[in-house]
């Protein structure tokens, strides 16, 4: 994993957070980030562009979108989300 990475991530995130006037939770930070990662790995399309050849680990994909503020972690409806599942629908919303 990409410190950098992790570190852009974590400011965007708390950037979003302060801004929902939420608290910032580390806990649903990494799970939403691995639960892209894993959406990733599954075939879910990437929402930041590669250039060809880029063999960029999944985890670092996934911290990389977070950062540039295409990945919004939150809480969420667990229905919801399996539906989106379904629909490959690019989401990192967890419910605690």
């Amino acid at each position: 994993m990409n410190e950098e990475y992790l570190r852009l991530a974590v400011l965007k995130t708390k950037e979003l957070c302060a801004q929902r006037g939420e608290a910032f939770d580390l806990r649903l930070f990494i799970t939403g980030v691995s639960k892209r990662a894993a959406q990733l790995a599954k075939g879910y399309r990437r929402l930041i562009p590669l250039t060809p050849g880029d063999d960029t680990p999944l985890l670092d994909l996934a911290l990389r979108e977070v950062a540039a503020g295409k990945i919004l972690i939150e809480k969420g409806d667990y229905h919801a989300i399996e539906q989106a599942e379904r629909d490959n629908t690019e989401i990192a919303s967890v419910n605690e």
